[in-house]
């Protein structure tokens, strides 16, 4: 059972952040339970856990829909991540081994190809990873955790500026070898810039998805 209940947690918040579920959609615990082959139960439990997460708004007597994205959640979360982040790539310049930075490399790239072929899904998921493992190499997996929860709305931000059709990939990218040399390198002046320079590029790209975008945000 508590296998059913994080497939079902993992898969509904998959299809929300990566837009298979668009903000304002309505959506039922029926057509879930049959699109993830899942029981009623798990998925209702998930839809629960969901909506603690603000991506799910159930409104008595009309339904289950899915949340607009809120800027003002997206800001704060990027407040919290330029807090935290200088601070775990600083420390990870010194906990740095060769195995992870192969992991590295090698995630680098495999984002190179998604960027090369406008693979928006797998470009996501590899830009995830490759921040994920600074935390993990510190032992600040928790940290992570913590906040994959609660910058839920930044993430789905980040993924909706991947559908635009100027965004630059290749200045993310640029942008993540950038990081990963100063790390290796010890450059602590220049690492400390970087990642802030690179968790305020998404707040930039800012007005063209309102522009694009108007139904997916909150008024």
């Amino acid at each position: 059972m508590d296998n059913m209940r994080s497939d079902a947690y993992n898969e509904i918040k998959h299809k929300i952040i990566h837009f298979d579920y668009s903000p304002g959609e309505k959506i039922s615990e029926k057509t879930i339970s049959s699109e993830l082959k899942l029981g009623r139960t798990p998925v209702r439990e998930a839809i629960i856990r969901i909506e603690r997460e603000g991506l799910i708004k159930v409104i008595p007597q009309s339904g289950t829909y899915i949340t607009r994205i809120d800027m003002s959640d997206v800001k704060n979360a990027r407040f919290v991540r330029s807090c935290i982040e200088p601070r775990i790539m600083v420390d990870a310049t010194v906990k740095m081994t060769s195995q992870v930075r192969n992991i590295l490399e090698d995630n680098l790239n495999s984002q190179a190809k998604a960027s090369a072929s406008k693979d928006a899904d797998t470009f996501f998921n590899l830009d995830q990873d490759f921040h994920h493992e600074f935390y993990k190499i510190i032992l600040k997996n928790s940290v992570w955790q913590w906040l994959e929860i609660n910058n839920t709305q930044l993430n789905r931000f980040q993924k909706l500026l991947l559908k635009e059709k100027n965004f630059n990939w290749n200045r993310l990218l640029a942008q993540h070898r950038q990081i990963l040399s100063a790390v290796l390198n010890q450059n602590i002046d220049d690492l400390i810039f970087l990642v802030n320079q690179h968790i305020h590029l998404t707040l930039l790209e800012k007005q063209r998805a309102l522009d694009d975008y108007p139904d997916y945000f909150k008024n």
